[in-house]
C-alpha cells in the first residue's frame, strides 16, 4: 500500500464485504481508505488539500456532500473544514477539498449524518472513521503505519524484602511470592517438587549472599577478617607481614670412637633429632634410633619434637667430647668476660680442631665453688674458631697447648671458671658440634613415587597413599567453555616450617652467633612440589615471569597454609589433571624454643659410635606469624617509613642501622661523571674499616641506594690526643695506687667491672669536642684524688692538653679541643703505639 493511503479497521472491512445486510434498501457500506494528494495534486496550491476517500461499496456514496465529512485533531493547525465534495474516479470514491493543509500530527476523518454525531443510516459506525496524516509523503525513516497500541500496565509486583540475607529468609521470601503468583500452589511438604526447588534456590541465594558479604568485607584492610586478605592489602602499602620462623640450636654429639665418612656423610644433613618424649628418661628409647618407621612413630606419638641437622657431618672425634681448658697453673683462674682467646690442652693432631669448627664452653661449677656445687646452666657459650689453632707447650707442666681464637661477635659474655677441684675442671669445651633447626620432613613425593616395598620400609611409610594437598590436582576446564577455577590447594598438615636459607660453607667463615640469629623476614616456607618439574615457594610472584614454577604460601588465621599459583603472567599456572606431590617440613614458631638438654635422641642407622646427643644451649628464634590485628595496625603506617636514601643525611641514617656502626656521616660529591656518596663510618669498639666491612656495609645499603649514586666507605679521621694532668693524692693513699686507678678509669678498654673506660672508642664519635672540665671531673671522682689541674704550686710537673700531632698549640686555657665534623678523638695510651694518643698523670702527695 502507498504510504499516503490510510485504511479503516481491516477485520471489520472483511466482515462487512461478506455481509448482505441492507438498510433503507441500500447495502451496508463503510470507509475503506483515504489518500492524501501531495505531489500528484492538480496544482501546487492544492498539495495536501485534496483527499480521495474510498468506500467499500458504491451504495449511498452519491448522496454524500461536504457536510457529511469532518476533519478532527491537529496540534498547531486545527479546525480544518471540508469546503467541497465531488465524485471521484469511480462510484466508490469521493474527492474532498479542504480549506488548508494540516501539520505533522495525526488527524481523523469522520463520516457523519444530518445530526452531526452519527454516520448516515446505511453506513457502519465502526467504519466511519480513519486516522491519517497530511505529511505521509514527507521523507522519513520510519514506517508510515501507526504504532501498535501500548500494552496494558502490568499489575503491581508483590512486595519484596530486600533485607533477606540467609537461607531461612530467602526460603520464606520465595514461598510468599509464589503464594501471590501461583495462589493455587498450597503444598508445603518437604517432599514436594516445588518446595524442593524453592529450597535449592534459597541455598544458592544464601551462598551468593555470603560471597557478596565476604567480598565486601575483605575488600578493605580495616574490615578484613582473613589474614591472607590483610597480608595482601599490607603488601600493596609496601608492608610485608611477618611470617613464622623456626628455631635453631647447636647440638653436641658424644662418640665412643673416631669415625670419618665422606660419601655418604657420617651424619647427613636432615638427620632427625628427637626430644626426650617424657622430658627426662626418654621413655625407654635408646640414644640412637634406627631408621625404623615403627620406632619413629612410637616416639612421635609419645610427644617427641623433631629437629633436623642443617649440615653434613663427615667426621666425629672422641677427643672432642670434652676438651680441657689450660689455666697455666692458676688454681683459681678464670677466662674473663669479653675474651676472644683461650688455651686448650692437646695438639692439632690429637684434637682435630681447625678453623670454622664450633666449640661450646660449659661451666662445671661456679667460680670459687667446688665440684659439688651446681653449675649455672646459663654459663654455656658457643664460639667458632676464626683461625687455625696455634700449637704451644707448657714447659713447667710438660703439656702440649693449643691457642684458639674466635671473633669478637662470639666474645665470652661471662667469666668462665678455669679453676679445678681436684681432678674436676671448673669448665670444659665441647666439640663435635652440629647446627640443627626445628622441623620434621615429610616426603609425600618419595612415599608415593618410589617402589611401594621400599617406601614402606622408609621413615615416610605412613605417607604412602596419602597427599599433603587438598585437592591434589588442578581442576579441569568447565565443559561449558568456562576456564578452570584457580588452583588453591590447602596443605593438610602443619604448621608448615619456615626457615631462613642457610649456606654451610659461608657459615664456617662467620661467627657462631650469626648462625643462630635469623631474619624472620627472609624465612621461606619449607615446601616444594614435584610433577615432572620442581615447584618452589617464593615470598611473592611480582618478580616471577610467566615460566617461573613458583607459588606463594599464605598463612591463615589458624596457621593453616594455602598455596597460590601464578596466572601465566606473574608465575606459571599448574596444568590441569597433573598430580602434584609435596615434600615439606612441619614444625615452626615459638614451640621450637627448646630448653637446654631437651634433645636426647638421633635417628640414624649404624649409630653404634654415638654415646649421647644433647643441646647444651637452648634453641633460639622460633617466631610466630604476625597476627591479623598487628598487621592492621602496622600496615597503614608502613609507607610513612623512609626506605630510600635521597640526601646524604639519609645515607648516614641508614648506615647507622647497621649493627656494627656507632655513627656515620655522609656527603655527596661530583666525581666527574656521576654522584658519589662518601660515607665516613665510626665502627663500634673502634674496629678498623677494612675491605671486608666496606663490602658488608655497601651490601647493607644497597636496598636504599638510589640509581646513579655510587657508594664509598671511609674510616673516620682520628685525632690522637696528648693529655697530661697533675694530681694531688689525698692523705692516706699511695700515689702509685691513685695513678693506677686513674689509668684504669681513663683507659680505652672495658674495665674489670664491665664499665667502659673514659677514652673507650665508643665514648667519642664524629665532631664531639673533648672538654678539659669533663676530664678533671672524672678524675676527681676517683678515690684518693684530692686535686687535679694543669700546674700544682711548688711542683715542677706541668700538664698539657693538646693534639698529638700539634705540639705547638696547647688548649688548656680554652678548656676544649675542637673536633671537626669528620674527626673522632682518640686516646689509646698504648706505649707500643703512642701515635694513637698518650695520657700521663703526675701524682704527688699522699702517703
Amino acid at each position: 500500500m502507498d504510504r499516503r493511503q490510510f485504511s479503516a479497521n481491516s477485520e471489520r472491512r472483511k466482515k462487512l464485504l461478506g455481509s448482505q445486510v441492507k438498510i433503507g434498501g441500500l447495502r451496508l457500506n463503510g470507509l475503506d481508505y483515504l489518500e492524501v494528494l501531495d505531489d500528484d495534486a492538480p496544482s501546487p496550491a492544492l498539495r495536501q488539500r485534496l483527499l480521495d476517500v474510498v468506500f467499500l461499496r458504491p451504495d449511498g456514496v452519491a448522496d454524500l456532500s461536504g457536510e457529511n465529512f469532518a476533519i478532527e485533531g491537529g496540534v498547531r493547525i486545527v479546525g480544518i473544514e471540508v469546503i467541497a465534495a465531488a465524485p471521484g474516479a469511480n462510484a466508490q470514491t469521493v474527492r474532498l477539498s479542504l480549506d488548508r493543509a494540516g501539520d505533522f500530527s495525526r488527524y481523523r476523518l469522520v463520516l457523519r449524518g444530518s445530526n452531526l454525531d452519527a454516520p448516515p443510516a446505511s453506513f457502519d459506525p465502526a467504519l466511519a472513521l480513519i486516522e491519517f496524516s497530511f505529511k505521509a509523503d514527507c521523507p522519513t525513516d520510519f514506517d508510515a503505519l501507526p504504532p501498535p497500541p501500548p500494552l496494558p500496565e502490568p499489575p503491581p509486583a508483590p512486595p519484596i524484602d530486600y533485607l533477606a540475607k540467609d537461607y531461612e529468609s530467602f526460603r520464606r521470601l520465595m514461598i510468599d511470592r509464589m503464594a501471590v503468583t501461583m495462589p493455587g500452589w498450597t503444598e508445603r511438604s518437604a517432599a514436594d517438587l516445588g518446595v524442593t526447588l524453592v529450597e535449592t534456590l534459597a541455598f544458592g541465594a544464601d551462598l551468593a549472599s555470603y560471597y557478596q558479604d565476604a567480598v565486601g568485607t575483605e575488600a578493605y584492610l580495616s574490615r578484613a577478617r582473613l589474614r591472607a586478605s590483610a597480608r595482601r592489602h599490607a603488601r600493596l602499602l609496601g608492608y610485608r607481614a611477618g611470617e613464622s620462623c623456626n628455631a635453631r640450636t647447636f647440638v653436641c654429639i658424644t662418640v665412643n670412637a673416631d669415625r670419618t665418612q665422606l660419601d655418604p656423610p657420617l651424619v647427613p644433613a636432615g638427620t632427625m633429632l628427637l626430644t626426650r618424649p617424657d622430658g627426662a628418661s626418654g621413655g625407654g628409647l635408646p640414644k640412637a634410633l634406627p631408621r625404623d618407621p615403627e620406632r619413629l612413630a612410637e616416639a612421635l606419638n609419645a610427644g617427641a619434637r623433631v629437629f633436623e641437622t642443617m649440615v653434613d657431618v663427615t667426621a666425629l672425634y672422641q677427643a672432642q667430647n670434652e676438651l680441657t681448658l689450660h689455666s697455666w697453673s692458676a688454681s683459681a683462674g678464670r677466662l674473663p668476660s669479653g675474651a676472644t682467646m683461650a688455651h686448650l690442652v692437646g695438639t692439632v693432631a690429637s684434637t682435630h680442631l681447625e678453623a670454622g669448627d664450633v666449640l661450646v664452653f660449659e661451666e662445671r661449677f661456679p667460680i670459687g665453688g667446688t665440684a659439688s656445687d651446681p653449675a649455672d646452666p646459663t654459663h654455656r657459650h658457643a664460639v667458632r674458631l676464626d683461625r687455625s689453632p696455634r700449637e704451644l707447650s707448657d714447659p713447667l707442666e710438660g703439656k702440649p697447648v693449643l691457642e684458639i681464637h674466635w671473633a669478637l661477635a662470639d666474645a665470652l659474655p661471662f667469666a668462665l671458671n678455669l679453676g679445678r677441684d681436684g681432678a674436676q675442671p671448673g669448665a670444659v669445651a665441647r666439640g663435635n658440634i652440629v647446627l640443627a633447626d626445628d622441623g620434621h620432613t615429610l616426603d609425600y613425593a618419595y612415599a608415593n613415587l618410589a617402589p611401594e616395598a621400599e617406601a614402606r620400609q622408609s621413615l615416610h611409610a605412613g605417607l604412602v597413599g596419602r597427599s599433603a594437598l587438598d585437592p591434589e590436582m588442578p581442576p579441569e576446564p568447565d565443559s561449558r567453555g568456562y576456564g578452570a577455577p584457580p588452583y588453591r590447594p590447602r596443605v593438610t598438615v602443619g604448621p608448615l616450617t619456615r626457615a631462613v636459607p642457610f649456606d654451610a660453607v659461608a657459615a664456617r667463615r662467620r661467627p657462631a652467633a650469626e648462625a643462630l640469629q635469623q631474619n624472620a623476614a627472609a624465612a621461606l616456607p619449607a615446601i616444594e612440589l614435584s610433577a615432572g618439574e620442581t615447584w618452589l615457594a617464593s615470598t611473592d610472584l611480582l618478580n616471577s615471569d610467566r615460566f617461573a614454577a613458583e607459588f606463594v604460601v599464605e598463612t591463615g588465621n589458624d596457621s593453616s597454609a594455602e598455596l597460590r599459583f601464578g596466572d601465566n603472567r606473574f608465575g606459571a599456572t599448574p596444568q590441569p589433571g597433573v598430580r602434584y606431590r609435596a615434600r615439606l617440613r612441619v614444625g615452626s614458631g615459638a614451640a621450637g624454643r627448646l630448653g637446654a638438654d631437651a634433645l636426647g635422641h638421633i635417628v640414624l642407622d649404624d649409630a653404634g659410635f654415638v654415646d649421647d646427643i644433647r643441646n647444651p644451649l637452648p634453641a633460639v628464634g622460633g617466631a610466630e606469624p604476625e597476627t591479623l590485628t598487628a598487621i592492621k595496625l602496622a600496615a597503614p603506617r608502613a609507607f610513612h617509613q623512609q626506605r630510600r636514601a635521597v640526601t646524604a643525611d639519609d645515607y648516614a641514617g641508614f648506615a647507622e642501622r647497621h649493627r656494627d656502626v656507632q655513627r656515620a656521616i655522609a656527603e655527596r660529591r661530583w666525581t666527574g661523571s656521576w654522584q658519589t656518596i662518601f660515607i665516613a663510618v665510626d665502627r663500634r669498639g673502634g674496629r678498623p674499616v677494612d675491605a671486608a666491612f666496606e663490602a658488608e656495609l655497601i651490601g647493607f645499603l644497597e636496598p636504599f641506594r638510589l640509581a646513579g649514586h655510587d657508594l664509598e666507605i671511609e674510616p673516620p679521621v682520628f685525632v690522637p690526643l696528648d693529655v697530661a694532668l697533675v694530681v694531688c693524692a689525698a692523705d692516706g693513699h699511695y700515689a702509685e695506687h691513685v695513678e693506677a686507678a686513674l689509668l684504669s678509669r681513663f683507659s680505652s678498654g672495658v674495665r674489670p667491672d664491665r664499665t667502659r673506660g673514659y677514652f673507650h672508642p665508643d665514648a667519642f664519635s664524629f665532631g664531639e669536642d673533648v672538654l678539659l672540665s669533663s676530664i678533671i671531673a672524672e678524675a676527681m671522682a676517683v678515690p684518693g684524688v684530692r686535686w687535679v689541674g694543669m700546674q700544682l704550686p711548688g711542683s715542677s710537673a706541668s700538664g698539657r692538653f693538646r693534639r698529638f700531632y700539634d705540639q705547638g698549640v696547647d688548649y688548656a686555657e680554652d678548656g676544649v679541643i675542637a673536633i671537626g665534623r669528620r674527626e673522632v678523638a682518640r686516646l689509646d695510651n698504648d706505649p707500643n703505639a703512642p701515635e694513637h694518643g698518650r695520657l700521663r698523670f703526675y701524682v704527688e702527695g699522699g702517703r
